[in-house]
Parts: structure tokens; sequence; C-alpha cells
């Protein structure tokens, strides 16, 4: 306490007198005077406390800042600030006395730019690629990174060969394929490092003497990796298309078989081994469904007898809860059909596809069975029918008539004591596909232009018509049938087919077969009407919908990944479903946001030009206590010849409307007799007779929900070797074999009757005109002028004819 009052008093003291001129307007010297008189006052009390401390020595008891009161401490204090200050001062003066020297000062000093300069925080990698180029001290991630780059520079920049002495985990030395050049590479990973770094590079000193056609080191595996971007995007890329594409960047030509191998190594990279698809297809269904909640799987396994503790995964079905939640705003109408896989192992893909108001496809779910039969199509259509249709009433199926598919329906709609199956779905309505009985029609009378005939009639919903176009093709038929009757049958295409009974027929029934059908009506005779002819469609189940195309169509979306592991479909059909969630919903949201649209764009068109067609009609009010009316059509006879006038009666009431024209019953949309009609009335609004399934909010309501991928949880592809728990079937039976895999399916009747010219596709842009030969859309893997790099170019090809062989002009015209 005593030594703080002493500093701050000779603090002040020294604060008064520094400056006397400065002060002397503040302080008086009355004040001067008291100020001095008490710090002298308080420096002998200092003294006197001093001399007594000195007679008294202290020591040290340990308590804070008791060393501001022992002599001895203060001194060391005092001794030690005395020298910080001279050794400050002899800097100073150093530093005073080198001002006097000139030192030169590089101008380039300040010159320097900074704004590019970054800061290593210990993020990049230790490794470095080089484009075609090898050098010593060049270091990569991995041992394939560094084998594949040295292949690159071999082929591409020194276009000679080499062979492996020495691969091990540590160490790669590869030398030249000629034994007196001396030509070496030596790469080695270090005890302590993570990385391979080239050590040492013997130049080349062989001569090229001529160009080789082939290279030893352009093996599989490169080209694999080199393909990678294009296999995976297009997994359909032919064989031949690699060959191309890797002339055009190597100068070298592979075989066939290097190119599908190299094909099929990067499919492998991409999404796993066949054999691991299978064990590892439950956990993906799994996640799949954890993420997009409502959705759903099943699996049905068996135990391996060949491989004891192993599961057969025979067959598995997977369903999206944003599909399930999509269909109940659809139409109820479902497509299914079949299509083969073309893998290594045999087996079939059930598929089941809605459409919603703008006639747009909803993938329902798909399923991976062993083969199409009536057993594999019931297990399918019972998970349909408790996982996604549910309580929704009256659901039509539109399908072919294939035997399994009829089985399955009947056992599903009345159950069977014999396959101890119980009626799962009474009120199915089944029906069939046009252009399957088109082709079975084409089967029996061999005519493109009758069978064109047939489906006019099986599309029409007025009887007056559908009459007439029977009794015509009773007509026609009657004389094919008599000129197939005087041609010679030389090949099995010649032959005629008959519908067989697919199990409907009764007990008495007796079918004629082939050549003993002379006419249309004997031909048809057995089949039910409402199957097959829109006219006799009961309340309307197909809602217009008279083929199964919306199934073949995506059966035709699956045809490049057919030949993909189970793993790589899945992951299709999930992504490729999203894209139509994200796509669609973007049009319906922008309908949303339109007021002056009330429905799909399909019935918007539809609506459009029936307004238009209804005002040529003439309606006459004939009712008097509902709504009837006479529409008197437009004639359609103008030019000359006799007129004929056709009537047509409809009734609005005002939860429904009856045409005689059947439209608004079997389409479920006002027909322009019916709009007509409402014009005459006042007041009514023909929208209060079209379908909700076709209003614009509920479009919204299909495509609203929202899918979730499974990436970021995994690919999936792990291979588990021995371990697998799911393996495929091992029945020899089931496996594909060696070989070239089967890609096209074997024609078929319908494939014959709607076969046309052939029309030539390119496998790479997928675009008509030209093969992959002479396609120019790609950066590479295509040559302009249809030769190789050692080949002679071949004449211009043909130009492409018009009728009658003319060519056209410079400006595309006939």
């Amino acid at each position: 306490m005593l030594f703080v009052q002493a500093f701050e008093k000779i603090s002040f003291r020294t604060e008064a007198g520094g400056d006397h001129e400065g002060q002397g307007d503040i302080v008086s010297e009355e004040t001067e005077t008291m100020h001095e008189s008490h710090e002298e006052d308080g420096e002998l009390e200092i003294l006197e406390d001093d001399r007594h401390a000195a007679h008294e020595p202290r020591q040290a008891t340990g308590q804070a800042d008791e060393g501001e009161n022992i002599p001895e401490i203060v001194e060391e204090f005092q001794r030690e600030s005395e020298e910080q200050h001279n050794a400050m001062n002899d800097d100073s003066s150093d530093d005073d006395d080198d001002d006097d020297e000139d030192y030169h000062v590089p101008h380039n000093w300040s010159g320097y730019e900074f704004s590019k300069l970054s800061v290593n925080e210990g993020e990049a990698v230790s490794w470095e690629y080089r484009q075609n180029e090898v050098c010593i001290g060049s270091m990569y991630a991995n041992s394939d990174n560094m084998k594949e780059a040295i292949k690159r520079w071999s082929t591409l920049s020194l276009q000679r060969q080499f062979k492996v002495l020495k691969s091990s985990p540590r160490t790669y030395d590869v030398r030249c394929v000629r034994s007196e050049c001396p030509f070496r590479v030596y790469a080695s990973m270090g005890k302590w490092q993570d990385f391979w770094e080239v050590k040492k590079i013997v130049e080349h000193t062989c001569l090229l003497e001529q160009l080789e056609p082939q290279h030893r080191n352009l093996s599989a595996g490169f080209i694999a990796n080199y393909m990678y971007p294009l296999i995976v995007d297009n997994p359909s890329y032919e064989p031949k298309s690699i060959i191309c594409a890797v002339e055009e960047e190597f100068k070298y030509k592979i075989s066939y078989n290097k190119a599908y191998r190299a094909k099929q190594k990067a499919l492998q990279m991409r999404w796993g081994t066949y054999e691991a698809s299978y064990h590892n297809m439950p956990a993906l269904l799994h996640t799949i469904c954890l993420r997009n909640p409502g959705s759903y799987y099943d699996l049905k396994t068996y135990p391996c007898a060949q491989k004891p503790g192993k599961q057969v995964l025979q067959r598995s079905f997977l369903a999206l809860g944003a599909c399930i939640e999509a269909f109940p705003h659809c139409r109820p109408v479902i497509c299914i059909d079949g299509t083969f896989l073309t893998g290594r192992y045999k087996g079939t893909i059930l598929t089941a596809v809605a459409a919603d108001g703008n006639r747009q496809l909803l993938p329902l779910a798909i399923a991976f069975v062993e083969k199409e039969s009536g057993d594999t199509w019931y297990w399918f259509l019972q998970r349909v029918k408790q996982m996604i249709v549910k309580d929704v009433e009256n659901v039509c199926l539109i399908h072919d008539r294939h035997k399994g598919i009829l089985q399955a329906i009947d056992d599903i709609q009345n159950g069977s004591t014999e396959r101890s199956r119980t009626a799962l779905w009474p009120d199915l309505k089944s029906r069939w596909c046009m252009r399957h009985m088109g082709a079975n029609f084409h089967t029996q009378f061999k005519n493109k232009i009758l069978m064109k005939l047939f489906k006019r009639l099986c599309s029409q919903n007025q009887e007056r018509k559908f009459n007439f176009l029977w009794k015509k093709l009773d007509e026609l038929t009657k004389k094919q049938t008599a000129e197939l009757a005087k041609r010679s049958v030389n090949t099995e295409d010649d032959d005629q087919v008959s519908l067989e009974d697919v199990g409907l027929d009764g007990p008495n029934v007796r079918r004629k077969r082939r050549k003993a059908i002379k006419t249309f009506s004997e031909w048809i005779e057995h089949e039910p009407k409402e199957k097959w002819a829109l006219l006799f469609d009961e309340g309307g189940a197909r809602y217009g919908l008279m083929t199964t195309n919306l199934a073949e169509v995506y059966n035709w979306v699956l045809r490049g990944v057919r030949s993909l592991p189970l793993v790589g479909i899945v992951e299709f059909f999930l992504y490729r479903t999203c894209e139509y969630f994200r796509d669609r919903y973007a049009v319906a949201q922008k309908d949303m946001l339109d007021n002056r649209k009330v429905y799909g764009y399909k019935v918007t068109e539809h609506m459009e030009k029936a307004f238009k067609k209804a005002r040529l009609h003439r309606v006459t009010p004939v009712g008097s206590m509902e709504r009837r009316y006479e529409v008197m059509c437009r004639d359609k006879g103008r030019m000359g010849g006799r007129r004929e006038k056709h009537v047509q009666e409809c009734v609005l009431r005002p939860d429904a409307c009856i045409c005689s024209c059947h439209k608004p019953k079997l389409l479920h949309l006002p027909c322009t007799h019916v709009i007509a009609a409402c014009f005459e009335a006042g007041g009514l609004q023909a929208r209060m007779y079209v379908s909700n399934y076709f209003l614009k909010e509920t479009i919204w309501m299909t495509w609203r929900h929202e899918i979730y991928g499974f990436r970021i949880l995994g690919d999936f592809i792990t291979d588990p070797g021995h371990n697998a728990t799911y393996i495929p079937d091992p029945d020899p039976e089931m496996f594909q074999g060696v070989g070239r895999r089967k890609k096209k399916r074997i024609r078929n009747n319908m494939d014959r009757s709607e076969a046309g010219r052939d029309v030539r596709l390119c496998s790479k842009c997928h675009e008509t005109g030209h093969t992959y030969k002479y396609c120019t859309a790609l950066s590479y893997g295509g040559r302009t002028d249809g030769a190789g790099p050692s080949e002679a170019a071949p004449n211009p090809a043909p130009q492409a004819t018009g009728r009658r062989g003319r060519r056209p002009n410079n400006d595309g015209l006939i």
C-alpha cells in the first residue's frame, strides 16, 4: 500500500513539473506550495519507514505482493529494469548510425502480385495426373490409375508395345517387347507412401518400321475404362460402335470379342456382377422402401438343394409409394405385359402400367419372375390388387390372350379349388388388346388391309357402323379365303392359324380350325364381344383404351436395360419413374396457374375440336318433362351424290348424359351431339359431363408425390463371393449360356402383321436414316466417310429415292 501511494505522488509531481508553461494557467502558486508540503511530509514518512525496515530485515512469508516491501527483491527489480533500458538505448544508437549508410533495394521487391496466392491447408492430394504422358516423378493414387496412364502413353504417344516383367502390390516394371530395346518404366509405392510414383524411365531406341494393326496393351479392361461413360449412359451401346470408337481414338483395331468383353466389364464396374445382384436385391428393395414411405416389396425364395445354406431368389416385386398414391387419381385401367431378360440368367419382367388424364403412362409395379405362366401372373396380380388397387372398384385390365394371364385372371376373379385359390378380385373387368387380336386376324387371313378394317370394327362406338363393317368383313374374308386356297404353303408363315381355346369355351363348343374357316363370323363366333369390341364394353371400363400400348411402350423403354443385372434394372425403374414425376408435375403445375384451362392438354384439344364440330349440328328439342334432343349431324357427302341424314338422340340429366352414339358412356367424355344439345338447352355446361379423371386438378394430384433415390446410402454392387445369402436358380435351364446374349425376341405374328419397310436406326444417336458407321452426331466413334484409317473410302452412299425410284433434288423435294 505504501509503495502504491509513493508511486502516485512521484508521478503526480513529475507531471506537474514537466511543463510549467502549459500548466501555469491552471495550477496556482498556493496549490503548488500545498502539494510540495504534502510531498515533503510523505517523503519523510517513507524515509523513516525505510530506516526502520533496515534495522529489522523481513523474511518472505508467501503472501501476495509482499515482494514490494522486501528491499532485496525491490533492488533486483530495479537492476533488471536498468539493464533492459540500457540495451534499448544501445539498439537505437546503432539504428541512428546505420541510417547514414546507403543500401540498394531491388526494384521488384515492391512489385509482387499477391492476388493469386493461396494458402495450402493440406487438402491437396500428393499425386498428379498427366495427359498421355509419363515421366519420372509422376504420382498416381493407385495402381490402376498408374497402369492405365502407362498404357495410354504407350498406345497414343509412343505407339509401341510393352510387356510386364513384374507386377506386385508395391512394384510395377515393364519393358519393350523387343529384346534389343532398353525401354523400361519402373514404378513403386514406398513403405511409408500411400501413392505410386514413377522412379525410372529408359526411352525407346527401337524404330517404328510400320504401323501395327493391333496393340497388345489395348486390353478389355483398358477399353472398358476408356468407354465407361458412353456404355453406362447407353447400356445398349453395341460392340461394333466400341470397335469404331477405339479405332478413331487409338488408331488400332480390336476384335468383336474384345469389344464385347470390354462392354461387360464396364457394366460390371457400374452395376456389379449378375450373381452379386441376386444377393444385393433384398437389401436394395428394403432401402428403397425406407427412403420412399408407402412403398412395398415382396420376395419369394426357397432353400437351394445343391448349395445348403443358400436361398434361391425366385421372384421379387416392387411398387413405389408415389405410384401407389397416384393410382386413385388415374383412370381405373391397368395394362399388363411381360418381357424377357437378356442377361446371363433367364427370366421375365412383368409390368403394370396405368394412365393419367393426359394419356401419360404411370409405372405401377415391376416384378422379376422365372417365366410367364399362370402361377407367376397370379402371384403378380395378387400383389397389384392388395397393395395398389386396394378399394378402387371396377378396375379394368387390358392384356393379350396369353393362356397364363387368362388363367390367372379367372382364378383371381372366381377362385379355383383345383389350385387352392380364393377370389380376391371379383369386380375385375378383363379386356383384350386390339393389336394382339389384329395380329391373330392376320395369321388367319394373311391380309393387312383386312386387318386394319378389323381394327376399325373393334374401336367402333356406333351400332350402325359396327354392323356395316361386320358385313363388309364377311364379304371380303370370304374372297380372301378363296384366294388363299389357291396358294401353296411354302413356309410356316404362309400357314393359317386360327384362334385357340383359352379356357372360356363351354363343354359343347366345337371350333373350326384353319382352312375350315371361310368367313370372319366363323373365326370370331366363340369370342365374347365385350372382350374385344368397344361398342360392347360394359360400363365403359376401357375409358377408350383399346390396346396394351402403354405396357408395350414401357417394355420398349426397358429394352435397353434388360441385359443389366437386377440391381441395374431396379435403379433404372426408380430413377426413370422419378423423372416422369418431376417433368409431368412441372407441366401440371403450370396448368394449375392458368385459370383459362379446366382439363389436361389432351382433353383440352379434344374439347376444342368437339366444340367446332358441334356448331355444324342442328338440334331439335323433343322432350317435354326431360331434356331430350334430336341432333342432325353434318352431312359429310357434300360434293355430289345422294346426301344421307344421320340423326342421334341424346338426353341431358344433372348427373349424366345419354347419347345414341354411346361415346359419353364409353369414353366418359361428352360427344359433339351432347355439346350441341347443351348449346340449345342454354345454361348447361358440357364440362359437367367430363369425368373427373380428366380435370387439371386430378392430373396435378397424380404427379405431386415425391420419389427419393438410394445412392446416398450405397450402390449395392458389392460382390460377397461365397458368402452370398441369395443366389440365382442353379438350374442349367435358367442359365443363358456362354456367348452373345439374345437381344431381340423372335418375331411373332404381331410383328409380322405390322411389319413395314426396314428403317435404318443408328445405335449411337438413335436417329433414323443412317447407321453408326456414318453417324456424325457424336465427337468420336463414328466415321464420316465409312472407312477406317487404313482403308479407302467407299463409294458415296446412294441417295434415298422417292416414289417410283425418283431421286430428290437439291432441295430435298421429289
